[in-house]
C-alpha cells in the first residue's frame, strides 16, 4: 500500500511537469487567457489559463497507472473501482467543460450555479448520498433532505476552491494540503481507491505548482479550482464514512481555511446589501498577501492549513472530534484577533445581531424618540481611506430631511478599499410605506464611455414625508458637491497605491506598481455620480 501511495504520488507529479508547458501553449493559442484589468486582475500581461485540463489529466494518469500497477499483483490491494467511480470521472470532466467555457466567454453567476447544481446533482443521484450526519458525538438522520444536503457540501466545496483562487500559488497549494489529509483519513477508514484518489490529486498539484508558483506562466481558471473543488468535496464524504454515518468533525476540519474564506465573503455580501456574485478583493488571500506580501501569504495559508488538517485527522484516528473543532477555533482566531482577515465580517454579524435585538425589544413609537432610537454604524471593510468625510454629510442631510435610512456601501477593488455604514431609525416604515433610492456611485475609468461603479447608496424615506421629490432633487445636488471631496479621497489612495510594493512588505521580487503612473493619471475620477 506505501510503495503505492509513492508510485501515485510520483507518477502525477511526473505527467503533470510533461503535461502544464503543453496545455499552457494550446491555451495560449486559442485565447483561453487571464486578460489583466485596471479593477481586479493586476498582472503585467495575459496569463494562460486551463491549468485544470492538465492537473486533471496528470491525476488520471497516475490514478489508472497504479491501478494496473495493483492488477499485476498477485492479491488486489486496491479492490474494485465501482460505477461511483467512472460517475465521480464523467461529472468531473463535465466540471471540467464548464470551467473552461466560462474561462474562454465569462458565464454569468447564476447560469455557472446552476450548471453545477445539474452535475452535482447527477453525481449524488448516482449513489454519493449522505444518510446520517455525526458532528461532536450527536447524530442526524437526514430522511428527506439527505439529496439537497449532499448537494449543497458539494456544491459550497467546489465554489470554497474557486473562490480562494485569486493568487499565484494560493489555490493549488491549499489544494495540496487538503488532498493529503483527505489521502490519511482515506486510509484510516479502509477507503484504499479513496487514498490513492487523494494522494494522485495532491502529486499533480504538485507538479501544477512549479508553474503556478509566482510570478505564475499559467492560472488554474474556473476549471481548475472547480474540478479541485468537486473532487475534495467527494472524497471528504467517501473518506469519512463510517458505517452508515457521515462523521462532519474531520472533513470540515480539513476544509477550514477555504470554507471560512467563503463564509466570510457570503455575510460581507449579504450584510453589505450586495449580491453574492459581486466581486471583489477583500478575500483571505487578498488581504494576507497586501499586509504580509505574496510569500507570507503562502507561508501562513500553508500552515493554517497543515494546523486544521493535522488535527482534523488526529481526531478520526483517536475519535476525538473536538480536536478538529479546536483547528478551526485557533486557525480562525488567529485571523480575526491579528485583524489579517476576517475581522471586519464579524463586526458587521454583531452589529447586525445587535440592531435586530435591540428593534425587537424597543417599545411601541412614541413622541418620546430621541437620539438613542436609531443606530449609526461604520465599518472599513478593506484600507483606510478617509470616507467619513463623505460619509457625515450625508448622515446630517438624511437627519435634517426625515429620512428613515441611508447606507453607503464602496468597492474600490483595484485599491483594495471597502467601506460600509448605515444609519436608520431604530425602527423603520413598513414596507408598503417606504421608498427606496438606490444610486449608483461612478467614477471614470480612463477608457471613455465605461465608468467604474465603486459603490451604491441607498436612501429609504416614508412614503408619506411632506415634500419627498424635493427632497431626493436636494440629495441629487448635495451628491454633486461631495463630487470634489470623493474625488481627493480617491485621489489620496491611489497616490498610496504607487508608492506602494505590488506585493507589500516582504516581497520577494523587486518592488514595483501593480498598475503604470500613467495608468493611475488615466484613472483618476472626473465624476463620482449617479446622474445620467
Amino acid at each position: 500500500m506505501i510503495w503505492l501511495s509513492f508510485v501515485s504520488i510520483a507518477a502525477s507529479i511526473v505527467a503533470a511537469l510533461a503535461l502544464v508547458p503543453v496545455v499552457r501553449s494550446v491555451a495560449r493559442r486559442i485565447g483561453i487567457v487571464d486578460q489583466p484589468d485596471s479593477e481586479r486582475k493586476l498582472h503585467d500581461a495575459p496569463i494562460a489559463l486551463g491549468g485544470g485540463v492538465a492537473v486533471l489529466a496528470s491525476l488520471l494518469v497516475g490514478f489508472f497507472s497504479v491501478i494496473m500497477l495493483d492488477r499485476f499483483q498477485s492479491e488486489s490491494i486496491l479492490g474494485t473501482v465501482t460505477p461511483q467511480w467512472y460517475s465521480l470521472i464523467f461529472c468531473t470532466l463535465a466540471m471540467l467543460a464548464i470551467g473552461l467555457i466560462d474561462d474562454k466567454w465569462a458565464l454569468r453567476g447564476r447560469q455557472k450555479l446552476l450548471l453545477q447544481i445539474l452535475i452535482i446533482s447527477v453525481l449524488v443521484g448516482s449513489g454519493t448520498l449522505v444518510q446520517k450526519i455525526g458532528l461532536l458525538g450527536i447524530e442526524v438522520h437526514l430522511g428527506s433532505l439527505a439529496f439537497p444536503v449532499t448537494v449543497l457540501w458539494l456544491l459550497v466545496c467546489v465554489n470554497a476552491l474557486n473562490l480562494i483562487d485569486g493568487a499565484d500559488g494560493v489555490a493549488t497549494t491549499t489544494g495540496c494540503f487538503i488532498s493529503f489529509g483527505l489521502a490519511v483519513l482515506s486510509w484510516e477508514y479502509g477507503s484504499p481507491l479513496g487514498c490513492m484518489m487523494a494522494f494522485c490529486l495532491a502529486g499533480s498539484l504538485i507538479g501544477f505548482l512549479v508553474y503556478n508558483k509566482p510570478p505564475a506562466s499559467i492560472f488554474l481558471g474556473d476549471a481548475g479550482s472547480m474540478v479541485i473543488g468537486l473532487l475534495v468535496g467527494v472524497l471528504s464524504v467517501w473518506a469519512s464514512v463510517k458505517g452508515s454515518t457521515l462523521l462532519a468533525s474531520a472533513p470540515i476540519g480539513i476544509l477550514a481555511i477555504p470554507l471560512f474564506d467563503s463564509a466570510a465573503a457570503i455575510a460581507r455580501r449579504l450584510l453589505t446589501g450586495r449580491s453574492i456574485y459581486t466581486t471583489d478583493r477583500a478575500h483571505l488571500h487578498h488581504l494576507l498577501q497586501k499586509k504580509y506580501g505574496h510569500r507570507g501569504m503562502l507561508i501562513i495559508v500553508a500552515s493554517l492549513c497543515v494546523l486544521t488538517t493535522t488535527l482534523a485527522v488526529a481526531s478520526a484516528h483517536y475519535e476525538m472530534p473536538w480536536l478538529a473543532l479546536l483547528g478551526i477555533i485557533v486557525a480562525g482566531s488567529f485571523l480575526v484577533l491579528t485583524r489579517s482577515f476576517g475581522h471586519a465580517e464579524c463586526r458587521l454579524v454583531v452589529i447586525k445581531a445587535t440592531n435586530m435585538t435591540r428593534s425587537f425589544f424597543k417599545a411601541p413609537r412614541s413622541q418620546m424618540d430621541t437620539a438613542e432610537d436609531e443606530h449609526h454604524d461604520c465599518v472599513p471593510l478593506q484600507g483606510d481611506g478617509k470616507w467619513h468625510l463623505v460619509w457625515e454629510p450625508l448622515v446630517h442631510f438624511a437627519k435634517a430631511h426625515d429620512m428613515a435610512k441611508i447606507s453607503i456601501d464602496l468597492n474600490l477593488s483595484w485599491l483594495h478599499e471597502g467601506y460600509h455604514a448605515s444609519w436608520a431609525e431604530r425602527r423603520m416604515p413598513e414596507r408598503t410605506n417606504q421608498i427606496q433610492l438606490r444610486w449608483p456611485l461612478l467614477t471614470a475609468s480612463g477608457t471613455p464611455g465605461a465608468p467604474l461603479n465603486i459603490g451604491t447608496l441607498l436612501i429609504v424615506a416614508k412614503a408619506d414625508t411632506p415634500g419627498i421629490h424635493e427632497k431626493f432633487a436636494e440629495l441629487s445636488l448635495m451628491l454633486a458637491d461631495l463630487e470634489p471631496q470623493i474625488q481627493h479621497v480617491i485621489n489620496d489612495l491611489e497616490r498610496e497605491h504607487i508608492a506602494a510594493p505590488r506585493w507589500g512588505v516582504n516581497s520577494p521580487s523587486p518592488a514595483k506598481p501593480a498598475i503604470s503612473r500613467k495608468e493611475l493619471i488615466n484613472e483618476v475620477p472626473a465624476l463620482v455620480s449617479g446622474r445620467q
